[in-house]
């Protein structure tokens, strides 16, 4: 497949375009404007998400109920994790 791309015809002409040629470029268009929209929408997404929690903060104060349970994930994860440390050794 290298050999098709190393030699060019003998006969080609730069004013001609081949069909591979313009669907080559015609993807590259669809693509790079693909990869445009993609990195609005991902911008917007990020500015979505990092907004809200900032919004729940201010309006509702955490609980003592929600603070045991996180200090109950954190025991949980620190197990998990003392158990995979003492597997690797």
């Amino acid at each position: 497949m290298s050999d098709f791309f190393l030699n060019m015809p003998a006969d080609s002409t730069v004013n001609q375009k081949s069909t591979g040629d313009k669907l080559v470029y015609y993807g590259t268009v669809v693509m790079t404007l693909g990869s445009i929209i993609s990195l609005i929408g991902s911008t917007i997404l990020y500015y979505e998400d990092t907004e809200e929690p900032a919004a729940f903060e201010e309006n509702t104060p955490v609980t003592n109920r929600q603070l045991v349970e996180m200090q109950q994930q954190l025991t949980v994860l620190q197990q998990k994790m003392d158990q995979l440390e003492n597997q690797g050794q």
